[in-house]
This record gives C-alpha cells, sequence and structure tokens, in this order.
C-alpha cells in the first residue's frame, strides 16, 4: 500500500501556458490574486501580442470545446469572467452536452452551507442551493449524478409507506430529471416498495422481502447499470442485492470481513469496494478497504489498502478508546470519513489508493453536521449560467 498523500495536493487544473514570447516574460512570478486559468490566457495573450498570433483563437471551436470541458465546473467559473466569447462558449448547449462529472469536483455536505471539496481539499462554502432549512433535511442522495432528495421534495409525492424509510434514490439516464426511490421498512420483517417519478400514477410498488432476519441495513451502492443496489446488512453481517427491475431480493454467498464495524459500500469502475474499521475488543485498531472480487470457486473480499497510522490517529483525534464510528460519503471512486465528533476529516482516493488528511473542522454542531454528511452534489452546468441549483 502506497503512503499518505500531502495535505496539499496538485494545483487546480488550468489550461498550459504558452512558451512562445521572450524569455524573461517566461520566468515573471504569476500574479497570486489571478486564478490560474486566467493567468495562463494573459500569458496566451501576451504571446499572441509578441508573434501576432493567439494560439487559443486558431483552435476551431469544437476543439475548445473539448478542452474546456476536460476543466472541472469550479474551474471554468473565472474562465466565463475572463472574456464575453469564453462566457458564450461556455454557456452554450453543445458545450453543456460535453460536461461530465468530474470525479474530485464534488461537495461532500457538513451543512447546507459548508461542504468539504476535494479537488481543492479545502472547506468551501456549498454551491447556490434551492432554500434548505428545516424542515428541509435532505433523506437520502443518489450515487452519481447527484440528486437530493428533502422532506420539502417528498411533499410533491405520494407518502413514504408507513413504518418505511427512503433508502436509495437511483437516477435513470438519459433523463436525470427521472429517477427510482427505493424504501424498506425497519423491523423482523423488511419489506421493499419502489416509486418511479416518471410513472404518470406516482404511486409506491409494493416488491419483495428480505429473505432473512436483520437487524439493520446499512448504506446502499448502486451499480454502474443502475439495474441493482448492493446494500449492507448489519447484524448477522451480510451482503445483499436488490433487483430494481423485478424487485426481489438476493444475500450473495461471501463471507465477510471479521470485526467489521462502521462500514460503508461504495461501487467504482464496476467493481464494488467496502471500507470499514476492524475493531478488537471493542476498540476500532484500524480502517481497511476491502475490494470484491468473483473468483471462479467463490466470492470473497481482497484487502486493497490500509489506513496508514498517521491518517488513522488524525482520524480518531488520538481517542482510540473512545472514539467508536465514523461516517462516510462517497462520489465516483472519492471517499471522505468524517469524525464529526471532532470534526476530523479522511480522504480515499480508489484510483490510487492514496488517503488524504483533510482540514479540521471547527465551530459546527455536530448533530446537525450528523444529520447532513453523506450527501454529495455535483456542480452542474446552473453554476456557469449563473443560476441557482435545481438537483434537488
Amino acid at each position: 500500500m502506497r503512503g499518505a498523500r500531502s495535505p496539499s495536493g496538485p494545483s487546480p487544473i488550468s489550461l498550459p501556458t504558452t512558451t512562445a514570447g521572450p524569455q524573461p516574460r517566461r520566468n515573471r512570478p504569476r500574479d497570486p490574486t489571478i486564478p490560474p486559468f486566467r493567468s495562463a490566457m494573459a500569458s496566451t495573450t501576451t504571446a499572441a501580442v509578441d508573434d501576432g498570433a493567439c494560439p487559443w483563437d486558431s483552435l476551431p471551436s469544437h476543439l475548445q470545446d473539448r478542452i474546456l470541458s476536460l476543466i472541472p465546473v469550479t474551474e471554468l467559473l473565472p474562465v466565463a469572467a475572463a472574456s464575453r466569447a469564453l462566457r458564450r462558449l461556455l454557456r452554450s448547449p453543445a458545450f453543456h452536452a460535453l460536461l461530465s462529472p468530474h470525479r474530485l469536483d464534488a461537495f461532500f455536505l457538513l451543512t447546507p452551507r459548508l461542504a468539504v471539496h476535494p479537488l481543492s481539499r479545502r472547506v468551501l462554502p456549498t454551491p447556490p442551493l434551492a432554500a434548505l432549512c428545516p424542515p428541509s433535511y435532505p433523506l437520502v442522495s443518489s450515487a452519481s449524478p447527484s440528486r437530493l432528495i428533502t422532506y420539502a421534495t417528498l411533499h410533491f409525492l405520494p407518502p413514504i409507506p408507513d413504518g418505511s424509510y427512503l433508502l436509495s434514490v437511483v437516477v435513470q439516464p438519459p433523463l436525470s430529471s427521472s429517477c427510482i426511490l427505493v424504501a424498506v421498512t425497519t423491523g423482523a420483517a423488511v419489506r421493499s416498495f419502489t416509486l418511479d417519478t416518471a410513472d404518470p400514477s406516482r404511486h409506491w410498488a409494493s416488491r419483495g422481502d428480505l429473505p432473512l432476519s436483520i437487524s439493520l441495513l446499512g448504506n446502499a451502492a448502486v451499480a454502474g447499470d443502475r439495474s441493482q443496489l448492493f446494500v449492507l446488512g448489519r447484524g448477522p453481517d451480510a451482503l445483499l442485492v436488490f433487483h430494481l427491475a423485478t424487485g426481489t431480493w438476493e444475500v450473495l454467498q461471501v463471507v465477510m470481513p471479521q470485526d467489521l464495524t462502521t462500514a460503508h459500500l461504495f461501487v467504482y469502475d464496476g467493481k464494488l469496494f467496502l471500507v470499514g474499521g476492524v475493531e478488537r475488543l471493542g476498540e476500532v485498531e484500524r480502517v481497511v478497504v476491502w475490494r470484491l472480487e468473483d473468483e471462479k470457486e467463490a466470492m470473497l473480499w481482497r484487502e486493497v489498502a490500509v489506513m496508514p497510522a498517521e491518517v488513522f490517529n488524525e482520524l480518531v483525534a488520538d481517542r482510540h478508546g473512545s472514539f467508536w464510528h465514523f461516517q462516510a460519503a462517497d462520489r465516483l471512486g472519492i471517499v471522505c470519513l468524517y469524525n464529526a465528533v471532532d470534526g476530523r476529516l479522511v480522504m480515499f482516493d480508489a484510483v490510487d489508493g492514496l488517503w488524504t488528511v483533510l482540514p479540521r473542522v471547527s465551530g459546527l454542531d455536530a448533530e446537525e453536521s450528523g444529520r447532513w454528511f453523506g450527501h454529495v452534489l455535483e456542480p452542474g452546468v446552473e453554476l456557469l449560467l449563473g443560476q441557482r441549483h435545481q438537483r434537488s
């Protein structure tokens, strides 16, 4: 396993500056008050004056669209302010069709106002949201693309069946305005219900019952093709699958890791991962990431990463004997683990298996923060258009 990543992280993504022009101009220090992309554009403009040509303007519009679509939306905001031509490009339907969620450019909500931003590795103001205040607390958000469901949202839908709670929201592409809500009951006999928002009848359909007695259900991870939900069962530990098309449940025959606590499932690149604490005598000793492998003989959880000791000590705030659990949220292979009591945050990137210690958070109400953390928003074209976020 590789070591922990430096908290400073890489610099924001920007277009490369041109190497044309006299050497002294190339070595001038960048003005720190100018965002990286605007600094790059200014350098390119300087080269254009020296050389009598502008390389960026000489590119075909479809190449300009393609290049800019690779930049996270939050990094495009200063680009839109650079010129009217760039603003028109960024607001064009052709450019919006190229945009896709950038895996690092997500906002892990701490409160309706503050969020963790993996790209900058900072706690930042949340992108503009619809007015979210009590009683508009979120219930659950989808895996990707973002869909935040609140009590206010449910006012426009039939009431959830008695004794049930919302387990997952599955956005159905290519119609991002359509989604399937999955609700389950609590108690000895777990029953499930689904509601398709694209169905004109707008009613909760009764689906299958859980095929075993279980104390509670953990989080749900949406399969890449959005046909299944992987659900963590606790007491006893089990890996469950809910098939959306048939409404039936299945218990996968896989042995769960021993002494597992505070576990969280997530899907990335077609693989199912599990991150959780391993406890001994009631105390969490380490945090491990497993990946589900489908071998010829059987499925098994293979250990792929272990949280380094210095990162683990940061997460538990050096209170090993009294700290019992953390919260988790994921988006596109990025997982944030949060100790809401002490305001400690760490991040795991499934791409390279690296851990990052994020800035500590102070002055937040632990109860409010605990209610919001687990919900992740991805900025969309609304930010470029100057509109309020409409994915709620």
